[in-house]
Protein backbone atom coordinates (compact mmCIF):
# COMPACT_ATOMS: atom_id res chain seq x y z
CA UNK A 1 0.00 0.00 0.00
CA UNK A 2 3.00 2.48 0.51
CA UNK A 3 4.29 1.63 -2.64
CA UNK A 4 0.88 2.36 -4.59
CA UNK A 5 0.47 5.75 -2.86
CA UNK A 6 4.10 7.22 -3.13
CA UNK A 7 3.63 5.84 -6.78
CA UNK A 8 0.75 7.86 -7.52
CA UNK A 9 1.51 10.39 -5.23
CA UNK A 10 1.42 13.54 -7.63
CA UNK A 11 -1.84 12.63 -9.19
CA UNK A 12 -4.09 13.21 -6.10
CA UNK A 13 -5.85 15.70 -4.86
CA UNK A 14 -5.55 17.25 -1.71
CA UNK A 15 -8.28 15.20 -0.58
CA UNK A 16 -7.16 12.13 -2.31
CA UNK A 17 -3.62 12.16 -0.90
CA UNK A 18 -5.21 12.43 2.79
CA UNK A 19 -7.57 9.30 1.91
CA UNK A 20 -4.50 7.28 0.80
CA UNK A 21 -2.75 8.38 3.67
CA UNK A 22 -5.46 7.34 6.05
CA UNK A 23 -5.51 3.54 4.00
CA UNK A 24 -1.53 3.00 4.23
CA UNK A 25 -1.81 4.20 7.91
CA UNK A 26 -4.42 2.25 9.17
CA UNK A 27 -4.59 -0.87 7.44
CA UNK A 28 -6.77 -3.11 10.25
CA UNK A 29 -9.37 -0.15 10.76
CA UNK A 30 -9.91 0.21 6.30
CA UNK A 31 -10.14 -3.77 5.98
CA UNK A 32 -13.25 -3.65 7.70
CA UNK A 33 -14.52 -0.01 7.57
CA UNK A 34 -17.38 1.43 4.96
CA UNK A 35 -17.03 3.83 2.02
CA UNK A 36 -18.81 6.37 4.64
CA UNK A 37 -17.07 5.46 7.66
CA UNK A 38 -13.20 6.21 5.90
CA UNK A 39 -15.25 9.74 4.16
CA UNK A 40 -15.92 10.74 8.22
CA UNK A 41 -12.42 9.77 9.46
CA UNK A 42 -10.75 11.35 6.78
CA UNK A 43 -12.76 15.01 6.61
CA UNK A 44 -13.86 14.22 2.64
CA UNK A 45 -16.40 12.04 1.33
CA UNK A 46 -17.70 8.32 0.53
CA UNK A 47 -17.27 9.26 -2.99
CA UNK A 48 -13.46 10.47 -2.46
CA UNK A 49 -12.68 6.95 -0.72
CA UNK A 50 -13.91 5.14 -3.74
CA UNK A 51 -11.99 7.75 -6.14
CA UNK A 52 -8.90 7.38 -4.28
CA UNK A 53 -9.10 3.82 -4.25
CA UNK A 54 -9.45 3.40 -7.98
CA UNK A 55 -6.57 6.30 -8.29
CA UNK A 56 -4.47 3.71 -6.25
CA UNK A 57 -5.13 0.59 -8.89
CA UNK A 58 -7.97 -1.15 -6.95
CA UNK A 59 -11.31 -2.00 -9.07
CA UNK A 60 -13.25 -0.81 -5.83
CA UNK A 61 -13.38 -0.69 -2.05
CA UNK A 62 -14.31 -4.52 -2.13
CA UNK A 63 -10.86 -5.21 -3.67
CA UNK A 64 -9.01 -3.61 -1.35
CA UNK A 65 -10.70 -4.50 1.56
CA UNK A 66 -10.51 -8.09 0.80
CA UNK A 67 -6.63 -7.71 0.18
CA UNK A 68 -5.94 -6.13 3.98
CA UNK A 69 -8.74 -8.57 5.05
CA UNK A 70 -6.10 -11.64 4.60
CA UNK A 71 -3.03 -9.53 5.33
CA UNK A 72 -4.68 -9.45 8.95
CA UNK A 73 -5.28 -12.88 9.32
CA UNK A 74 -2.04 -13.93 7.92
CA UNK A 75 -0.54 -11.64 10.59
CA UNK A 76 -2.65 -12.82 13.07
CA UNK A 77 -2.59 -16.39 12.69
CA UNK A 78 -1.33 -18.22 15.83
CA UNK A 79 1.95 -19.64 14.28
CA UNK A 80 3.05 -16.22 12.92
CA UNK A 81 2.08 -14.88 16.89
CA UNK A 82 3.82 -17.10 18.32
CA UNK A 83 7.11 -16.31 16.08
CA UNK A 84 7.41 -13.22 16.35
CA UNK A 85 6.44 -13.37 20.54
CA UNK A 86 9.47 -15.58 20.84
CA UNK A 87 11.65 -13.59 18.89
CA UNK A 88 11.39 -10.51 20.37
CA UNK A 89 11.13 -12.14 24.49
CA UNK A 90 13.65 -14.64 23.65
CA UNK A 91 14.29 -17.55 25.98
CA UNK A 92 14.27 -15.60 29.75
CA UNK A 93 10.99 -17.39 32.00
CA UNK A 94 11.11 -14.08 34.34
CA UNK A 95 11.70 -11.67 31.34
CA UNK A 96 8.31 -12.91 29.45
CA UNK A 97 6.61 -13.31 32.99
CA UNK A 98 7.35 -9.44 33.39
CA UNK A 99 6.41 -8.57 29.93
CA UNK A 100 3.19 -10.02 30.07
CA UNK A 101 2.19 -8.92 33.60
CA UNK A 102 3.30 -5.67 32.33
CA UNK A 103 1.13 -5.84 29.11
CA UNK A 104 -2.01 -7.07 31.01
CA UNK A 105 -1.90 -3.76 33.24
CA UNK A 106 -1.71 -1.70 30.36
CA UNK A 107 -4.64 -3.42 28.74
CA UNK A 108 -6.50 -3.10 31.93
CA UNK A 109 -5.75 0.16 32.57
CA UNK A 110 -7.12 0.70 28.86
CA UNK A 111 -10.07 -1.17 29.10
CA UNK A 112 -11.25 1.70 32.06
CA UNK A 113 -11.75 4.17 28.91
CA UNK A 114 -12.58 1.79 26.27
CA UNK A 115 -15.25 -0.19 28.02
CA UNK A 116 -17.96 2.56 28.59
CA UNK A 117 -19.90 2.22 31.78
CA UNK A 118 -23.33 2.93 30.30
CA UNK A 119 -22.60 -0.30 28.35
CA UNK A 120 -21.36 -2.42 30.34
CA UNK A 121 -24.86 -1.14 32.44
CA UNK A 122 -26.46 -2.10 29.82
CA UNK A 123 -25.37 -5.18 28.74
CA UNK A 124 -25.65 -6.55 32.63
CA UNK A 125 -29.28 -5.45 32.45
CA UNK A 126 -29.72 -7.39 29.48
CA UNK A 127 -27.94 -10.72 30.17
CA UNK A 128 -29.99 -10.36 34.02
CA UNK A 129 -33.57 -10.13 31.95
CA UNK A 130 -32.20 -12.98 29.03
CA UNK A 131 -34.52 -15.92 28.89
CA UNK A 132 -31.16 -17.70 27.29
CA UNK A 133 -27.71 -16.74 26.59
CA UNK A 134 -25.64 -17.98 23.94
CA UNK A 135 -22.18 -17.18 23.69
CA UNK A 136 -20.27 -17.10 20.31
CA UNK A 137 -16.48 -17.41 20.07
CA UNK A 138 -13.92 -19.58 18.15
CA UNK A 139 -10.74 -20.76 18.90
CA UNK A 140 -9.14 -19.20 22.13
CA UNK A 141 -11.97 -17.01 22.60
CA UNK A 142 -14.39 -20.13 22.50
CA UNK A 143 -12.41 -21.45 25.83
CA UNK A 144 -13.75 -17.91 26.97
CA UNK A 145 -16.83 -18.02 26.25
CA UNK A 146 -17.02 -21.83 27.69
CA UNK A 147 -15.51 -19.36 31.17
CA UNK A 148 -18.20 -17.11 30.89
CA UNK A 149 -21.38 -19.47 30.14
CA UNK A 150 -20.09 -21.55 33.33
CA UNK A 151 -20.08 -18.39 35.56
CA UNK A 152 -23.83 -17.57 34.61
CA UNK A 153 -24.63 -21.29 35.15
CA UNK A 154 -23.06 -20.64 38.50
CA UNK A 155 -25.94 -18.15 39.40
CA UNK A 156 -28.26 -20.70 38.04
CA UNK A 157 -29.23 -18.44 34.78
CA UNK A 158 -30.01 -20.63 31.54
CA UNK A 159 -26.61 -19.97 29.63
CA UNK A 160 -24.85 -22.38 27.09
CA UNK A 161 -21.48 -21.81 24.84
CA UNK A 162 -21.55 -22.06 20.56
CA UNK A 163 -18.56 -23.34 19.31
CA UNK A 164 -19.21 -25.21 16.26
CA UNK A 165 -18.35 -23.79 12.94
CA UNK A 166 -19.78 -24.66 9.54
CA UNK A 167 -23.36 -26.03 8.79
CA UNK A 168 -23.73 -27.52 12.81
CA UNK A 169 -23.31 -23.47 14.15
CA UNK A 170 -27.17 -24.12 12.40
CA UNK A 171 -28.44 -26.05 15.41
CA UNK A 172 -27.02 -23.96 18.07
CA UNK A 173 -29.26 -21.23 16.14
CA UNK A 174 -32.24 -22.90 15.96
CA UNK A 175 -33.49 -22.00 19.56
CA UNK A 176 -33.05 -18.25 19.51
CA UNK A 177 -35.61 -15.96 20.02
CA UNK A 178 -36.97 -12.49 20.98
CA UNK A 179 -36.34 -13.01 24.33
CA UNK A 180 -32.52 -14.27 24.36
CA UNK A 181 -29.06 -12.39 24.34
CA UNK A 182 -26.49 -13.47 22.02
CA UNK A 183 -22.92 -12.43 22.98
CA UNK A 184 -20.50 -12.51 20.42
CA UNK A 185 -17.04 -12.93 20.88
CA UNK A 186 -15.08 -11.58 17.69
CA UNK A 187 -12.03 -9.36 18.20
CA UNK A 188 -10.43 -8.80 14.68
CA UNK A 189 -12.43 -10.91 12.07
CA UNK A 190 -16.26 -11.42 11.33
CA UNK A 191 -16.19 -15.05 10.17
CA UNK A 192 -18.66 -16.06 7.85
CA UNK A 193 -20.26 -17.98 11.38
CA UNK A 194 -20.31 -14.93 12.95
CA UNK A 195 -21.76 -12.79 10.42
CA UNK A 196 -24.22 -15.46 9.99
CA UNK A 197 -25.73 -15.39 14.31
CA UNK A 198 -25.68 -12.10 13.91
CA UNK A 199 -27.92 -11.56 11.09
CA UNK A 200 -30.30 -14.17 12.27
CA UNK A 201 -30.15 -12.78 16.05
CA UNK A 202 -31.77 -9.67 14.18
CA UNK A 203 -34.17 -11.74 12.20
CA UNK A 204 -35.68 -13.19 14.92
CA UNK A 205 -35.36 -10.14 17.13
CA UNK A 206 -32.67 -11.76 20.10
CA UNK A 207 -30.61 -8.85 21.49
CA UNK A 208 -26.76 -9.26 20.60
CA UNK A 209 -24.07 -8.25 22.77
CA UNK A 210 -20.72 -7.85 20.77
CA UNK A 211 -17.38 -8.33 23.08
CA UNK A 212 -14.09 -7.12 20.60
CA UNK A 213 -10.73 -5.74 20.43
CA UNK A 214 -11.05 -3.98 17.10
CA UNK A 215 -14.47 -4.43 15.72
CA UNK A 216 -16.85 -2.26 17.18
CA UNK A 217 -16.95 0.41 14.19
CA UNK A 218 -17.10 -2.91 11.60
CA UNK A 219 -19.97 -3.84 13.75
CA UNK A 220 -21.81 -0.86 14.29
CA UNK A 221 -25.31 -0.59 13.78
CA UNK A 222 -25.32 -4.72 14.00
CA UNK A 223 -25.17 -5.46 17.74
CA UNK A 224 -27.74 -3.77 20.63
CA UNK A 225 -23.95 -2.97 21.89
CA UNK A 226 -20.56 -3.48 22.07
CA UNK A 227 -18.18 -3.90 25.01
CA UNK A 228 -14.39 -3.28 23.84
CA UNK A 229 -11.64 -5.00 26.22
CA UNK A 230 -8.42 -4.12 24.47
CA UNK A 231 -6.27 -7.19 23.71
CA UNK A 232 -2.58 -5.80 22.98
CA UNK A 233 0.05 -5.40 20.42
CA UNK A 234 -1.08 -7.77 17.52
CA UNK A 235 2.82 -8.66 17.42
CA UNK A 236 2.13 -10.88 20.41
CA UNK A 237 0.46 -13.34 21.36
CA UNK A 238 -2.98 -12.01 22.73
CA UNK A 239 -3.45 -11.33 26.06
CA UNK A 240 -6.60 -11.80 27.30
CA UNK A 241 -6.89 -10.10 31.17
CA UNK A 242 -9.11 -7.49 30.07
CA UNK A 243 -11.61 -9.96 28.29
CA UNK A 244 -11.33 -12.03 31.84
CA UNK A 245 -11.39 -9.48 33.75
CA UNK A 246 -15.05 -8.02 31.78
CA UNK A 247 -16.66 -11.12 32.07
CA UNK A 248 -15.84 -11.15 35.89
CA UNK A 249 -17.34 -8.19 36.30
CA UNK A 250 -20.81 -8.99 34.27
CA UNK A 251 -21.06 -11.85 36.45
CA UNK A 252 -20.25 -10.38 39.51
CA UNK A 253 -22.56 -6.73 38.43
CA UNK A 254 -25.42 -9.44 37.85
CA UNK A 255 -25.33 -11.13 41.07
CA UNK A 256 -25.17 -7.75 43.22
CA UNK A 257 -28.62 -6.77 40.90
CA UNK A 258 -30.15 -10.77 41.77
CA UNK A 259 -28.72 -11.09 45.47
CA UNK A 260 -31.17 -13.82 46.65
CA UNK A 261 -30.95 -15.81 43.60
CA UNK A 262 -27.28 -15.89 43.66
CA UNK A 263 -26.55 -16.36 46.97
CA UNK A 264 -29.26 -19.03 46.86
CA UNK A 265 -27.06 -20.38 43.79
CA UNK A 266 -23.81 -20.47 45.69
CA UNK A 267 -25.69 -22.25 48.95
CA UNK A 268 -27.02 -25.45 46.48
CA UNK A 269 -23.81 -25.53 44.73
CA UNK A 270 -21.81 -25.80 48.00
CA UNK A 271 -24.22 -28.41 49.08
CA UNK A 272 -24.12 -30.54 46.22
CA UNK A 273 -20.37 -30.35 46.35
CA UNK A 274 -20.32 -31.28 49.76
CA UNK A 275 -22.42 -34.55 48.61
CA UNK A 276 -20.12 -35.57 46.00
CA UNK A 277 -17.58 -35.47 48.67
CA UNK A 278 -19.59 -37.78 50.61
CA UNK A 279 -20.92 -34.86 53.45
CA UNK A 280 -24.20 -35.47 54.79
CA UNK A 281 -27.75 -35.97 52.97
CA UNK A 282 -29.74 -34.01 50.52
CA UNK A 283 -32.40 -31.76 52.47
CA UNK A 284 -35.87 -33.62 50.99
CA UNK A 285 -37.14 -30.39 49.84
CA UNK A 286 -35.09 -27.30 48.05
CA UNK A 287 -37.08 -24.73 46.47
CA UNK A 288 -35.12 -22.11 44.60
CA UNK A 289 -35.16 -18.34 45.20
CA UNK A 290 -36.86 -16.48 43.16
CA UNK A 291 -36.10 -13.74 40.85
CA UNK A 292 -37.33 -10.37 41.37
CA UNK A 293 -40.73 -9.62 39.33
CA UNK A 294 -40.01 -8.31 36.15
CA UNK A 295 -36.25 -9.32 36.26
CA UNK A 296 -36.31 -12.05 33.16
CA UNK A 297 -38.38 -11.58 29.70
CA UNK A 298 -41.12 -14.28 29.35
Amino acid sequence: MDERVAARQESLSAAERRVARYLADHPDEVAFASADTLGQVTDTSDATVIRTVKALGYPGLPALKKELQQTVRDRLTPAGRLGRSLDELGDDPEAVLSRVLAESIELLEDARRTIRPDSFAAAVKLLGEAREIVVLGYGGLGVLGEYLTLRLVRLRMRARSAKTSGFLLADELLGLNEHDVLVVIAHQVVSTEIDVAINHAHEVGARIIVVTDMLAEALAGRASLTLTTPIGNSQLLSVQATTLALFDALVLAIASREQEPALHAMALMNRLRGELRGEGEPPADVKPARRRSGSRRA
